[in-house]
């Protein structure tokens, strides 16, 4: 058995409208927290790309480690100065760990420091190359050349192809002012060295043309995980509102199929006003039921009209002012500051005037009429989690004002 409260009137003790011990059915889980949309898209994007630049960064150090470094220690006593070389294998591995750092990071690389560490490669290969001969420039001897390239890649993959290929041609340019400065080979030197940097600078292209390739499939994922999400949020909003819906139905069988079921079988008199006072009320409350699914720009005022309509469809004239710009309410607290409203509006005999004040610390919702007393001590009796109620009686009136605090006193 659910128990009432009760009111005394002067006819004497009067059921109120609702029970007073009913809880409040538990808040809708949400769904779990998702990054905005646009935000999952670009998720996606940045994991694609960083998995490629993490792949042509590791060979860039695989290259460095096997071909580089044993080349480097047989070219110590065979040329110039080999400290030039040295200091350039120093530069291009410090390239390395700065790339490999900024792969770790959430957020990518800013340019400056991208194009910086280009101009560091394209510096380091120059140096690397300084004790070289000539003939043997952009051969095996000439171990930077082609490394300078693979970091450049890594650090520029997700930037243009434009971008990209303008600092290749940067990087061929510094090499061919310095095989004019050491002197032409003959020619067919000339012919295999060019045979070389184009098989270098084209093995490289390629896979910039494949990065750009991986921008627009990367694009298409995120697309493809916008709608994914956007799917998966719809489905758990919609069962978390069917539940919700499914504990208010059950809410309603006990106060509206009793209500009926006396009308039905004649033990409730219809002439009698508490029973049409009950009827308005449950009224409301389907009312606000019904509209808690409109698609509204403002929730909370849309579900306090479907109340004041009850109340005008009684013949009862009602006012309403609206302070404040419209703020998100969760449903639950809605329901709350919505209902001792409805059911003062429901009960009122001839006016009423309702007010919504919104501010960024409360929301409060208040209404004043010539209702009964009782309706008063049935809404205190009523238990809420969510929102604080007053009441107040004075010369015939009664005024409720229910208020959710965002933020503390």
């Amino acid at each position: 058995m659910t128990d009432h409260a009760t009111a005394t009137s002067a006819t004497g003790p009067v059921p109120a409208p609702w029970p007073a011990s009913t809880a409040h059915p538990p808040d809708p889980p949400s769904p779990e927290a998702s990054p905005p949309l646009g935000q999952t898209a670009e998720q996606v994007r940045d994991r694609l790309v960083r998995g490629a630049q993490s792949a042509v960064l590791l060979v860039g150090v695989a290259v460095q480690l096997t071909s580089c470094l044993p080349q480097l220690i047989a070219n110590r006593d065979r040329f110039g100065p080999w400290w030039t070389e040295l200091v350039a294998f120093v530069m291009l591995a410090g390239v390395a760990v700065t790339a490999a750092a900024g792969l770790l990071r959430p957020r990518p690389m800013p340019r400056p420091l991208a194009f910086a560490l280009c101009g560091v490669c394209v510096a380091a290969s120059a140096l690397a190359s300084i004790p070289i001969p000539p003939d043997l420039l952009l051969v095996a001897d000439d171990w930077s050349f082609g490394i300078a390239g693979w970091y450049i890649l890594a650090l520029l993959l997700r930037m243009r192809m434009r971008t990209i290929a303008a600092f290749f041609a940067c990087h061929a340019l510094v090499t061919l002012i310095e095989v004019l400065l050491k002197g032409v080979p003959e020619r067919y030197i000339t012919v295999q060295m060019g045979m070389v940097a184009v098989s270098v600078f084209g093995l490289e292209l390629a896979v910039a043309l494949l990065a750009v390739v991986l921008h627009h499939t990367a694009s298409d994922a995120g697309e493809a995980a916008e709608r994914e999400e956007r799917t998966r949020t719809a489905e758990e909003v919609a069962e978390a509102t069917h539940r919700d819906h499914q504990a208010r139905y059950a809410r309603l069988l006990d106060t509206t199929v009793p209500l009926l079921t006396g009308l039905a079988y004649g033990a409730l008199d219809p002439g009698d006003e508490t029973v049409r006072r009950r009827a308005a009320i449950e009224t409301a409350r389907m009312r606000q039921l019904f509209a808690e699914t409109d698609e509204v720009s403002d929730p909370l005022l849309h579900e306090l009209r479907a109340g004041i309509d009850v109340a005008e469809r009684q013949g009862v004239s009602v006012q309403l002012a609206v302070r404040g710009e419209i703020r998100p309410v969760p449903q639950p607290v809605r329901q709350e500051l919505v209902a001792a409203a409805a059911a003062v509006l429901a009960s009122a005999r001839t006016t009423a005037r309702a007010t919504v004040m919104r501010t960024q610390a409360a929301v409060r919702v208040s209404v004043v009429a010539d209702a009964p007393a009782e309706i008063g001590a049935a809404i205190d009796a009523e238990q809420r989690t969510r929102t604080e109620t007053t009441t107040t009686t004075k010369n015939g009136k009664l005024w409720v004002e229910a208020v959710w605090r965002t933020k503390s006193p």
